[in-house]
């Protein structure tokens, strides 16, 4: 058995390629719409993808298992509540289906969502006795997947199941099995979890958290999944409608190069770095830095839906982008343009500071506003600053303080110059604090909170 990881760190996801060379064949679990790369690793061990599980109905990033079988000829499989619209097969708890001389049996493990199912995974030249679990969200390397997901009315069911789920299906299993899971670091699917990507069963029943508090009673586990969780970007409900009919292929046409005027109606949004976004930008665009974290940030903030117009003038760097935004997606990419414009009337600037003038500036009435998750305010902030999450911006921007010129922090300065490009839409006056709350740590200032 040879086994393939890929992991996107914009999404915290993990997806397999498990194969059987000997047999010349291999299946996938929990693969996203970036078929090709399974594809390419297969035929480098010269194997052929019969087969697609998939863990449960995915709320951070479109699978990839409908597209694969529009290329290929392979069998599709999910637990029996899936209820997805596309050709599948079903697989029952305790149910099995061998690919080439690999078994996998399927376990029936609700609480991330009411369907999920674990995949166990046995090479039968060896023996019967599994010795991979393939566990989705059900566990992760220090945690679990967050049971919030689809509402307060399924909340407390699924925190009851993800607790019966460890005790009765995945805990009892061998302290020698390997665990795998699809959410990994990054994911606003879980709270923060250990850097790394795999890990054993007897490891995590030692090390983890949530799997000790499985072992008391069912409050102080409730209250130890519910710590810590980020802010749940606005796309996931989206997403997850469309895995529920299946998402195709995304569009692989080239982008155009395009000239002024723009498209109306479309999210400009300016992948640069925060200090040449700060110098000169397009008015009205949205400072999204192209780093990994590209994707969710757009989906966190632009409307599901929206045409968008990537402001680079590389365009490799807008394919990359228009790239991460069809795993999650955002298909709708007119092209890209200029990231700023000869007229003045269109060109705006933002204020970078740093630490110490940032200080000064609060000293002499100018508000702070801290836009990162709320676990991280709670570990230690700038004292007397305002906290809201870049994420619940649009909708709470009624509650900023801005009498005088605002003055926004985030870890590093890349969240917080996105929060400037929305107060621009706004008009409200905002500089970036450059470097973050990193740089005010760093500069010795005063911190509240943390230990």
């Amino acid at each position: 058995m040879l086994l393939q990881q890929f992991f996107d760190a914009g999404l915290g996801h993990a997806s397999y390629l498990i194969a059987d060379p000997d047999a010349g064949v291999a299946f996938l679990v929990d693969p996203d719409r970036a078929v090709d790369a399974y594809l390419g690793a297969a035929s480098k061990l010269d194997v052929l993808i019969t087969h697609s599980f998939e863990t449960h109905v995915h709320n951070d990033y479109l699978s990839g298992s409908r597209a694969l079988a529009e290329l290929r000829p392979i069998v599709v499989v999910a637990g029996p509540g899936a209820q997805v619209e596309y050709a599948h097969t079903t697989l029952r708890d305790a149910e099995s289906l061998d690919v080439g001389a690999l078994r996998v049996r399927c376990v029936a493990t609700p609480g991330h969502t009411p369907e999920h199912v674990s995949f166990l995974v046995s090479d039968l030249r060896r023996a019967d006795d599994p010795q991979y679990l393939f566990s989705g969200g059900a566990l992760l390397v220090g945690h679990i997947a967050r049971v919030d997901l689809l509402g307060p009315e399924l909340e407390e069911r699924l925190a009851h199941a993800a607790y019966d789920t460890l005790r009765e299906k995945v805990l009892s299993l061998a302290d020698y099995v390997a665990v795998f899971p699809t959410h990994g670091g990054g994911s606003a699917c879980t709270a923060t979890v250990a850097g790394s990507r795999w890990t054993t069963l007897g490891f995590e029943r030692r090390h983890n958290e949530v799997a000790r508090a499985a072992g008391g009673d069912f409050g102080g586990f409730r209250e130890t999944i519910a710590r810590g969780l980020p802010v749940a970007p606005a796309y996931y409900p989206h997403v997850r409608a469309l895995n529920q009919r299946g998402a195709t292929l995304s569009d692989r046409r080239p982008l155009p190069l395009l000239s002024d005027p723009l498209p109306p109606g479309t999210a400009l949004l300016d992948p640069r770095p925060p200090h040449l976004y700060g110098a000169g930008h397009r008015r009205g665009s949205l400072n999204i830095v192209g780093n990994d974290g590209f994707a969710v940030r757009c989906g966190a903030v632009v409307e599901f839906g929206t045409p968008i117009v990537i402001l680079t003038r590389d365009e490799e760097q807008a394919e990359r982008l228009r790239a991460q935004l069809a795993l999650i997606g955002f298909d709708d990419v007119r092209g890209y343009a200029e990231p700023i414009v000869a007229s003045d009337e269109a060109t705006a600037t933002t204020a970078q500071v740093d630490a110490r003038t940032a200080g000064r500036l609060a000293g002499a009435g100018s508000p702070l506003l801290d836009v990162r998750e709320r676990s991280e305010y709670v570990d230690g902030h700038v004292p007397g600053a305002q906290h809201i999450p870049y994420e619940q911006l649009e909708q709470r921007i009624g509650e900023v303080q801005h009498n005088e010129t605002l003055v926004v922090y985030c870890a590093s300065g890349v969240r917080s110059s996105l929060a400037t490009s929305i107060f621009e839409r706004h008009g409200i006056a905002a500089t970036n604090l450059r470097g973050g709350f990193n740089a005010w740590r760093n500069a010795g200032l005063p911190i509240e909170g943390g230990t």
